[in-house]
């Protein structure tokens, strides 16, 4: 017993010498800074590694801790060159270079990591978080393929790393675009620990996996049936002495329409899609004089270079026209590449110029009313994706229009401002303004214009709701309303369409 007591008193006597304040201040900058460093106060342990370093230039030991303790202050400029000097100094701390690499990965410094990636590899220096760190680094430089490999060799040296890598798996095949594969590597990160953060946030990607795989679907398909009152289908001119009354324009019609698009994913960064349209627009009044059927194909294959992209634009468009039964009215072909540049996230600029032909079926009496053309289109397009999932859009066209007949030759700028805004959740406003200014290059040889070079202008607005359902319907109405004028007064005009319909998406 009295052992024991001995035993006692002489521990409790030796505890308080090495925890009195005098011991404690014998100890090195070096240990006071780890203490320090553990006991989280990371200010106070700075200034001691700083002072041990100073001390003790070649300490790589030190120059660990001083890296630790900037790291832990989110510094991780600061933190860099003392993790390297740990890494470099005899001898070299090994966890200093698992450091270096996520500090230059932190700086986005990724080319400086591939030395230090390889020494790792070299001496096998905790293998599975070099190969998780290297897949992030890969990741980011939007290798995806080979960043998916090195997550799961990180897996299959490590357990512990698995949830974490297919969190990450699943974000690369997000980014390829490869929505099945991506959302299987989200379930499994889920399942594994479904309390974690990390669940939670593989919970949140399985959403956006949802929205994304469809709105970026390959087939699309479109319905629209809409009812429309229009008071001058006609474009029949204001009033003017002499003029005889061309017929009832005020009339009911019906607007229906059918899309079917195709957007492949294609490997690397090729674009691509193709759409066949077609619309049938029967008309209550005039109806076999001017109902119409069109028929459009269009493809658009392209290459995304990363900041901007480039498009080859290709459509053909054929028109059937009532006289009385259906006939081939026209045909319009055009063609053209379209640059697009991002110049920051969510503003992006249009740049196009192209060819378009024009063939109406008719031939008319007077040659120089022969409206067979060939024309350059171009125009140069601003769009801002808002964050609230509003669009702005601002565009400028020329044209520049050669026809058969010498009174079609004409020459056009168009402005445009179209606008989406979300009012609620699901309902959101359109509207859009757009202004034509048309001149014509030659004297018109129609006595009756009295040798006068037509001039057009014309102005349309156009206001409107979309209410969506949900992601498959949509309920529309809007109203447009166009008045032209010009120097010609057959060409001088007004016109109001209402519209209310409903649009189907599959």
């Amino acid at each position: 017993m009295k052992r024991h007591i001995f035993l006692f008193l002489t521990f409790f006597s030796l505890s308080l010498i090495f925890t009195s304040p005098c011991l404690a201040q014998d100890l090195s900058p070096l240990q006071q800074g780890i203490n320090n460093y553990r006991d989280g106060n990371y200010e106070e342990a700075i200034e001691l590694f700083n002072k041990a370093r100073q001390d003790d230039p070649s300490s790589s030991m030190a120059a660990f801790y001083l890296g630790l303790a900037y790291k832990q202050t989110n510094d991780f400029q600061s933190a860099l060159p003392h993790f390297e000097a740990a890494a470099t100094l005899k001898p070299a701390v090994k966890e200093a270079v698992v450091e270096l690499i996520e500090m230059l990965y932190r700086l986005n410094r990724l080319p400086e990591t591939e030395k230090w990636i390889k020494l790792a590899e070299t001496e096998n220096i905790y293998p599975a978080k070099v190969a998780f760190l290297k897949g992030t680094i890969l990741s980011k430089e939007g290798k995806h393929t080979e960043a998916i490999s090195s997550f799961e060799r990180s897996k299959e040296l490590d357990k512990s790393f698995t949830q974490a890598a297919d969190f990450q798996i699943g974000l690369a095949y997000l980014v390829s675009r490869k929505y099945a594969e991506a959302k299987k590597r989200f379930e499994a990160a889920v399942t594994q620990d479904p309390l974690t953060d990390l669940a939670s946030f593989a919970r949140r990607y399985q959403d956006i996996v949802e929205e994304r795989s469809y709105l970026e679907r390959p087939l699309r398909v479109t319905l629209g049936a809409s009812v429309q009152y229009d008071t001058n289908m006609l474009t029949e001119p204001n009033p003017y002495p002499g003029l005889a009354d061309s017929g009832e324009e005020k009339s009911f019609a019906m607007l229906n329409s059918f899309r079917l698009d195709y957007v492949p994913i294609l490997p690397d960064s090729w674009l691509f899609n193709a759409s066949y349209a077609t619309s049938w627009n029967p008309h209550e009044r005039n109806s076999r004089t001017h109902d119409m059927l069109a028929n459009t194909l269009s493809a658009s294959p392209g290459y995304n270079f990363g900041s901007f992209a480039v498009n080859l634009l290709g459509n053909y468009t054929h028109i059937l026209r009532r006289n009385p039964s259906y006939k081939q009215y026209s045909e319009i072909s055009s063609v053209g590449p379209l640059f697009r540049y991002v110049i920051t996230p969510g503003h992006i600029l249009d740049l196009y110029g192209g060819y378009i032909k024009t063939h109406y079926n008719d031939e008319p009496s007077d040659p120089n009313e022969d409206q067979n053309s060939e024309q350059f289109d171009s125009y140069i397009g601003y769009t801002w994706l808002r964050a609230n999932g509003g669009i702005l859009n601002l565009k400028y066209s020329y044209s520049d229009e050669d026809a058969v007949g010498s009174n079609w030759d004409n020459y056009g700028h168009k402005f445009t401002v179209n606008t989406i805004y979300p009012l609620l959740d699901n309902l959101r406003l359109q509207a859009s303004a757009e202004t034509l200014i048309k001149n014509y290059k030659n004297e018109s040889t129609i006595s009756a214009f009295n040798k006068a070079k037509r001039k057009d202008r014309m102005y349309t607005g156009s206001l409107g709701l979309v209410w969506s359902l949900n992601r498959y319907v949509s309920l529309m109405a809007s109203y447009t309303a166009t008045r032209a004028y010009s120097n010609i007064f057959i060409y001088d005009y007004d016109r109001n369409i209402f519209s209310t319909g409903i649009e189907l998406r599959y």
